[in-house]
């Protein structure tokens, strides 16, 4: 990545699952972004260190940034009054307290008009297509539940009147690609539109802003009347040369050229409008590329943000090494730091723009040496961790600066280069390759040094360059290629700063992460608001918008003001609908809060299941035997569950270890247990595991549920005790009951008819659809695996699935006729040969600009599967509901009454379907359970389909 925003005139910056007891229903969740991934843990960074020497500790040496638990990052703030702020309450210039903004009134005038007009099915942009792919429009805005006002974390948009955007395409010869994949260097493009924009005042104008790639976009004409492009010869040289090199050939030719022109007030038009025939193939996202690189431009501009890779996402990267958590990071452990971010987009809605501002946290590496950051990573390198090591370094960018421009220079040059991993042997004798080879063991020819014979790397840099290498034992570091490698040892390189790891995290890293970035609501506001918003540049004196000291939006620049406080929308809380156990032989109903519920004294599940031929295996080194075992059983009992007593557990059970280390060792013991099992005949097996190991965990699944085909519940053993008394938790226990009697073909709990809406006469099959992707760094071409769920009665209890795996990131399923037969006739079996009447299919995973491909590509071969299935070809009516959580979307509530008070979030069963969903179309945010840390983040579901007849109460309360 290369550093931004340098002063105008000269060129910018260069080379950059435990269960839950006490019996609790589906669950909440984490509401706050960040990096997926698995790590090992997190203590504090050592104070000192500057970015040269050792890891974080002054003076270099190993320092002691380990693995350890990290302290608390936390998120108390203060309200002004002294005490913590359970609501976010914004404040004026002055600190005072500002009142509630109603939500918009024009907004919500143009939103009624718009619901409950038949006809007004809305066509997918841009796309020539017939009437099955047109969206339903909103047949009615929700009425039940209470009505409250809540805060969203979006910022309205105001632009001036008549506003142009011009639009300037950027062509580059030679082209900048890679000559092996002719894949564009973006880093070296953008330093090239950095040097042109450096070179040319014209394109400094605050009225001009580009994606530093494809386009500039300016507030007026670049060139005169009659001139549409301009060739411009631009030389190119690297930010660390200080200057362009002598007699340099690196040049090119950048031609602009007009590529039209923008009218906000189109968009504002259509916007503002109803679903018509005019606003068919209406494509605003052209327009929104124009303002998101407008909007963003400042933290593009700034040496001290850094994009993640992904666009829209910019963090702040520490510049004080000495106190982390003060510079907004943390130690997640392994080498690695957490950042905070904030992620930024211009999103439309019904007549206006909105700016969405979001907390987003990641991973990234220190900027400090790289034997510093080896030592952080693996302490002790041994064969196996070295290999992770080096895997954990490749493809980082690291800088040298022993390089001198002639023999007689004080100065240093800096060069970045990029690693390639360690030594590796080839059959070549130009080099000795030794694998890890360090400065005395490795070595090559260098007539200007040796004439004769080969000299190692620690005699070069001695004779070459006056360095006697500190750690010359460490392995040396490849920053070549493979074919032709250079090597330079560890201590003389630098991390660059501001690069996201991408890879997968451990599992204590994931824990550290999520103890940095889970932050209750009010503190995420306000982050947002005084932080996020400074970030992007939407304040009062940051001209490249418009100065928020003009009383009018239209005398500056692009001519568009960003109102400073978050907006308010009106939602309402659904009444919570109580869950049916079963007491004796009569249903009993237990009423919900915040998503869930207490299995009250006699409480039976609904229907009981029999656990017969089973028993558990304790794969930790603790006193857990038969006396502990018996509580389950106990728990299983009083929640109606037939349960015999566990057979012997039989076979060699010993203890496993953590860790990668032991991989092999724990999976062979895992399988020759389970395959014991197996042959026994046992039906399903509790397992007893240690502390969250996420390869364990997958391997007993794998072993037991996929290959000898025998149930399992795992359990971690930490989990399993009361904290005051010692002893089982009862509720720990009934909350395990409910996965036996489930895995076993059960029916926890149900639903009285009255409350089951459209379900009601059991003849609707609920369809869960999805696809799951490789992690970040598994091997290149690993299959994506297709899932499809599905209901198989009136109880909706039971969930069997159908998958198969795809090509490697495809979104949209393959095979799903195949799979959705099986669904279908699976139903058939359970219900006499019936087959359901309606389907409502939820689809996960699928972005706005993919709900075009699922309706053509997905649902004809699901109408083709019911055609062939139905007598007569009389299919079943559909309704197709995409479901996302991978959004950027938060609500806040006003008013403390109407806040969880768990974590201040909203309230479970908040439901918010105005101010800002989508212009046209049919959606709605839902926030079905109470986050249980952190801020709630609500689902959004969009209907594509909708041959069922419903309105948005009966869709809020399925």
């Amino acid at each position: 990545m290369s550093d931004r925003g340098a002063p105008r005139g000269q060129a910018r910056g260069g080379g950059r699952g435990a269960d839950r007891g006490r019996g609790r229903g589906a669950g909440g969740g984490r509401g706050d972004d960040f990096q997926r991934g698995r790590g090992r843990g997190g203590g504090d960074f050592p104070r000192g260190g500057g970015r040269g020497g050792g890891d974080f500790q002054r003076g270099g040496g190993r320092g002691g940034g380990g693995r350890g638990g990290g302290g608390p990052y936390t998120d108390e703030f203060d309200d002004g009054t002294g005490n913590k702020a359970p609501i976010f309450t914004p404040r004026g210039p002055q600190g005072q307290v500002l009142p509630i903004a109603p939500p918009s009134q024009a907004v919500e005038n143009l939103e009624n008009a718009t619901v409950g007009r038949p006809g007004l099915e809305v066509a997918l942009s841009g796309l020539s297509i017939g009437d099955e792919l047109r969206l339903p429009s909103r047949p009615s805005h929700g009425t039940k539940g209470k009505p409250i006002v809540l805060r969203a974390n979006y910022f309205e948009m105001i632009t001036k009147p008549g506003a142009q955007i011009y639009r300037y395409n950027i062509d580059i010869e030679p082209k900048i690609v890679n000559p092996q994949t002719k894949v564009p260097i973006r880093r070296k493009i953008r330093r090239l539109i950095e040097l042109l924009i450096a070179d040319n005042p014209k394109l400094q104008s605050n009225g001009v802003a580009t994606d530093f790639g494809k386009f500039f976009f300016a507030a007026e004409k670049m060139f005169p009347p009659g001139i549409t492009s301009k060739t411009i010869e631009q030389v190119f040289w690297e930010p660390e040369d200080d200057r362009p090199p002598p007699n340099t050939k690196a040049k090119y030719e950048v031609t602009i050229s007009e590529d039209g022109s923008l009218s906000i007030d189109t968009l504002k038009e259509y916007l503002s409008s109803p679903p018509s025939p005019s606003s068919v193939g209406f494509d605003k996202a052209e327009f929104l590329q124009a303002l998101n690189i407008i909007v963003t431009r400042t933290a593009q501009e700034n040496p001290r943000v850094y994009g993640s890779g992904i666009r829209n996402k910019f963090y702040t990267y520490p510049q004080n090494w000495d106190n982390l958590n003060q510079a907004g990071c943390f130690n997640i452990g392994g080498g690695l730091i957490a950042l905070k971010g904030f992620y930024t987009s211009v999103r439309t809605s019904t007549a206006r723009l909105l700016v969405n501002i979001s907390v987003a946290n990641a991973a990234f590496y220190p900027a400090i040496s790289l034997l510093g950051l080896m030592r952080l990573h693996t302490p002790n390198p041994g064969n196996d961790a070295t290999s992770g090591l080096e895997g954990f370094i490749t493809r980082l960018k690291v800088s040298h600066n022993y390089i001198k421009p002639n023999k007689d220079s004080n100065r240093t040059v800096k060069r970045i280069k990029t690693v390639q991993g360690f030594s590796h042997p080839r059959p070549q004798d130009k080099i000795d390759d030794p694998p890890l080879g360090n400065a005395r063991t490795l070595k090559f020819h260098c007539p200007e040094i040796q004439p004769a014979g080969k000299i190692t790397v620690e005699e070069y840099f001695k004779k070459k360059w006056n360095i006697t290498l500190q750690q010359w034992q460490q392995p040396c570091i490849n920053v070549g290629t493979r074919q032709k490698p250079t090597y330079i040892p560890p201590e003389l390189l630098t991390v660059e700063p501001g690069q996201q790891y991408n890879k997968k995290l451990n599992s204590s890293q994931t824990t550290a992460m999520l103890n940095f970035a889970v932050r209750r609501p009010a503190e995420n506001a306000r982050r947002i608001v005084e932080q996020g918003a400074a970030m992007m540049g939407l304040s009062e004196s940051n001209r490249k918008l418009v100065s928020f000291a003009q009383d009018e939006v239209d005398s500056l620049d692009f001519g568009v003001k960003v109102a400073p406080q978050l907006i308010t929308v009106r939602g309402r809380v659904l009444n919570p609908v109580p869950v049916q156990y079963r007491s004796g032989n009569k249903p009993q109903a237990l009423q919900t809060r915040n998503g869930a519920w207490n299995l009250s004294g006699g409480s039976q599940f609904s229907t009981a299941s029999y656990v017969q031929k089973w028993t558990f295996f304790k794969f930790v080194d603790n006193q857990i035997g038969p006396a502990e075992i018996n509580v389950f059983r106990t728990a299983m009992q009083k929640c109606g569950v037939r349960c015999d007593a566990p057979e012997p557990a039989t076979g060699v059970i010993e203890p496993l270890r953590p860790g990668r280390a032991w991989q092999d060792d724990n999976d062979a013991k895992i399988r020759k247990n389970i395959e014991i099992a197996a042959k026994r005949g046992l039906k399903i097996l509790f397992v007893i595991i240690p502390e969250k190991d996420d390869f364990i965990y997958s391997r007993v699944k794998f072993w037991g549920d996929t290959y000898f085909g025998v149930h399992t519940v795992c359990s971690q053993d930490t989990k399993m005790f009361d904290k005051r008394s010692g002893a089982v938790s009862i509720d720990y226990a009934v909350n395990v009951a409910h996965k036996f009697n489930l895995k076993l073909g059960g029916s926890n709990q149900n639903l009285s008819a009255d409350k089951l809406g459209i379900l009601r006469d059991g003849k609707t099959m609920l369809v869960g659809m999805d696809v799951t992707h490789p992690s970040p760094g598994s091997l290149e071409g690993s299959p994506s695996i297709a899932g499809v769920v599905s209901s198989i009665d009136g109880r909706y209890c039971q969930w069997p699935a159908s998958m198969r795996a795809q090509a490697s990131r495809q979104e949209m399923i393959d095979k799903l006729d195949v799979m959705f037969g099986e669904r279908l006739d699976y139903w058939r079996k359970c219900n006499q040969g019936a087959l359901p009447q309606r389907i409502i299919i939820f689809r996960d995973g699928v972005s706005e600009g993919q709900y075009h491909t699922l309706l053509e590509k997905e649902l004809p071969q699901i109408r083709d599967t019911c055609n062939k299935a139905y007598p007569g070809g009389r299919g079943p009516k559909i309704s197709v509901i995409v479901c996302g959580k991978r959004h950027h979307t938060r609500f806040y509530p006003t008013k403390e009454e109407d806040a969880d008070r768990l974590t201040g979030s909203p309230q479970s069963g908040t439901v918010v379907d105005r101010g800002v969903t989508m212009e046209k179309g049919w959606d709605f945010f839902l926030q079905a359970h109470q986050a249980l840390k952190g801020t709630a983040r609500p689902a959004h579901y969009v209907i594509l389909l909708d041959e069922n007849g419903m309105n948005q109460d009966s869709v809020e309360e399925l």
